[in-house]
């Protein structure tokens, strides 16, 4: 049994913080550690736990195995990076460039979730002036794996893909020149794919620029989607971070892209991301059945998380059928108050029809449907004894 194993064991027993510390320090310096990877998008394998979105960590490669072997059950490959004391610091910030806020330790076996901000300082650019941050779109990466990682399994829901296409739209990005800015002109070398075809790439922070400019032959430059639009424009096509998730951009995606963006839901004119919840609290959605059942007035209510300002909370989306929309805003009202009655944790509601409540309950199963007798069978289809 690794260390790490046995301190996670006595730390579930008596939640001592000088445990706690030591679990840290173990992950910070321990001599060798096992992360789990796609290979499909040559990034961290990322997935929520508990609404963040967490990378896997595993003191042991056996561990890491067994994880690998069960992900594969699912339609999942996973790789296995070995990470050693000398380069884990470098692991541990590029969780951060990903977009990943926990780290899952021996995930299968006595395990633990622990913020990234206990086992790095994250930087905070949001007081420096946009034009001096440094291109780094953690937002953009985490949607972006996560959502070639569906597509590998067959598991990608419109809300995945909004998200997905909604944060390419508002990422920045780094493109390599030759030479430099000239009355706003600039010449992007292309690179070659297999298929023989030429394409421009754009990257999403400096660690994939270099993947093709490690010896610094072109200069970077920040640009946004909208330089994407015009190459494109002319026929062009762009492919972002080829030697990562490698994500290929023609006209035509273009116009997905906006489409996404009109409807990617906000709440408080906040980006929102709608997850798939990996363990639904069935104590909630039994009292809520309860009181849809009891309202009589709705016919279905889905459930997912919703992650906003660095915060995850619970959305139920109600169908209310052909009713009136002034008279479902009463009905989410009512519900929501009830709701409130019962539990301190958040939960959002929304209706159906609106943006929000299509992308959440879309490709989704239920956890409440009116129950409907069928009385439109004629009595001579039925056998009746004598």
């Amino acid at each position: 049994m690794s260390k790490i194993q046995q301190l996670i064991i006595d730390y579930g027993k008596n939640k001592n913080k000088n445990t706690y510390r030591d679990i840290l320090t173990e992950i910070q310096t321990g001599e060798v550690l096992y992360s789990a990877f796609s290979p499909r998008t040559r990034g961290h394998f990322v997935d929520y736990v508990e609404g963040i979105p967490s990378a896997f960590l595993f003191s042991e490669k056996q561990y890491c195995e067994d994880f690998c072997r069960h992900m594969k059950e699912s339609g999942h490959t996973v790789g296995i990076a070995e990470c050693k004391k000398d380069s884990r610091l470098s692991m541990l910030s590029d969780y951060h460039r990903s977009g990943i806020e926990s780290v899952l330790i021996d995930n299968g076996k006595a395990h633990i979730l622990v913020p990234l901000g206990d086992l790095i300082n994250v930087p905070d650019f949001s007081k420096v002036p946009e034009n001096q941050r440094p291109v780094i779109n953690p937002t953009f990466v985490c949607s972006a794996n996560r959502f070639f990682q569906c597509i590998e399994n067959k598991t990608v829901t419109p809300d995945k893909e909004i998200n997905f296409l909604s944060d390419a739209y508002n990422a920045r990005y780094i493109i390599p020149i030759e030479g430099k800015l000239e009355n706003n002109k600039v010449n992007i070398p292309s690179i070659g794919r297999n298929d023989g075809e030429k394409v421009i790439p754009f990257f999403t922070d400096i660690n994939e620029y270099r993947k093709l400019d490690p010896d610094s032959k072109f200069n970077p430059l920040p640009v946004t989607f909208a330089h994407i639009e015009n190459l494109c424009s002319e026929g062009e096509t762009v492919v972002i971070n080829p030697f990562g998730f490698n994500f290929t951009i023609t006209k035509k995606t273009c116009e997905a892209v906006h489409k996404a963006v009109s409807l990617a839901p906000k709440t408080n004119n906040e980006r929102a991301v709608i997850y798939t919840l990996e363990n639904v609290p069935t104590d909630i959605t039994n009292k809520i059945s309860e009181l849809c059942d009891n309202d009589g007035r709705i016919v279905r209510a889905f459930i997912k998380g919703i992650r906003k300002k660095g915060s995850s909370e619970l959305l139920v989306t109600l169908d209310c059928g052909e009713i009136a929309d002034s008279e479902v805003r009463d009905i989410l009202e009512e519900i929501k108050t009830e709701t409130e009655k019962y539990t301190n944790k958040p939960v959002n509601f929304a209706s159906a029809g609106s943006y929000i409540g299509k992308v959440a309950s879309a490709e989704t199963v239920p956890f409440f449907e009116k129950f409907i007798v069928d009385v439109s069978i004629p009595p001579e289809n039925f056998d009746v004894e004598e």
